[in-house]
């Protein structure tokens, strides 16, 4: 079956039970992450908020843990509709790539500043970026702000990090970083990375700690190093194909879930940040970085990010956070 005759089918059992308001609407998502992660805990909070907006209308259901496939294989199925709706976070930017602003090191730092790109005019047009190649953006959420583990030494200052194997997302910007701090990165997609760690194929990696919890790092990995080098947000999407078939409250109704959604990841990500850090420090040795020792080497990477994201939008995002 050719791409075209696969989106006719699939339409067209989209829009069985759904070409009225008032008919029961069934929506799927496929996640990557698993109980524990905060990502879990925002698709819960959209489960409800979206079902409580349209009660007996809708009936939403999401799969945890990787089960309908990676995030970069779920994204690729919202395109050809066989997936329906999704939340991941850096591999999106393989899609749409000025999300790659939020590989910029350093430059947002705190949960204040990200709710400006966020939920203002930069977050939109990401969103509005991500739609025009072939995914609806619903939103942006929080994953969290990014730390480091490994099981070789603690880190605190640039040379620390010389040699090691980190495991990261497969974002070009996030490799540059490591290799500018003498590292190895090394890309895995995130649900093979406990078992990468557990046989030494890696030495470390980096992610928000309701990541790290949720994933059981902390079972493989002895230093943990409080970082907060980079903001990584993820993208509530939906297939394009599923989406417009929605009655209009329905579509209405997802992306007002959404922001709320998003609303929720910036309060849930605090409180699972102080949760974590604290049941952590029973199992790993905490540290901290000297961020002014890193700062040089990583600033220079705003300009070069700036030339793949667009100087613009670099330049707007910077004087978002800065007013």
């Amino acid at each position: 079956m050719n791409k075209a005759a696969l989106h006719v089918a699939v339409l067209a059992f989209a829009l069985v039970g759904a070409t009225e308001a008032s008919a029961l609407t069934k929506i799927k998502a496929g996640i990557e992450s698993s109980p524990g992660s905060l990502i879990y805990d925002v698709m819960t909070f959209f489960e409800k908020d979206l079902e409580a907006r349209l009660p007996g209308e809708v009936e939403f259901e999401f799969v945890p843990g990787g089960q309908l496939g990676k995030d970069i294989d779920v994204m690729n199925g919202l395109k050809l509709g066989t997936h329906e709706m999704t939340i991941a976070c850096s591999p999106v930017q393989s899609v749409e790539p000025t999300l790659g602003l939020f590989e910029a090191p350093f430059l947002i730092t705190t949960r204040d500043d990200a709710k400006k790109v966020v939920f203002g005019p930069i977050g939109e047009k990401l969103m509005a970026n991500l739609t025009a190649k072939g995914i609806v953006g619903l939103h942006l959420t929080e994953l969290g702000f990014r730390q480091i583990t490994n099981n070789v030494r603690p880190i605190s200052k640039p040379e620390d990090l010389k040699g090691l194997r980190i495991r990261i997302p497969n974002t070009p910007f996030r490799k540059t970083i490591f290799e500018r701090l003498g590292a190895n990165p090394t890309p895995i997609a995130f649900g093979e990375t406990y078992a990468a760690l557990r046989q030494g194929v890696i030495d470390g990696q980096e992610n928000p700690l309701p990541s790290i919890y949720g994933a059981k790092f902390y079972e493989v990995q002895k230093y943990l190093t409080m970082a907060n080098y980079l903001f990584t947000p993820c993208t509530m999407m939906a297939s394009p194909i599923f989406f417009s078939a929605w009655p209009q409250n329905v579509q209405d109704a997802v992306k007002a879930s959404a922001k709320a959604a998003a609303e929720y990841s910036f309060t849930r990500g605090a409180e699972l940040d102080e949760k974590y850090l604290a049941e952590m420090k029973t199992t790993s040795e905490i540290g901290q970085i000297d961020a002014a020792a890193f700062q040089p080497l990583m600033r220079p990477l705003w300009e070069e990010i700036g030339k793949k994201v667009g100087p613009d939008l670099m330049q707007e995002t910077i004087t978002t956070i800065t007013n």
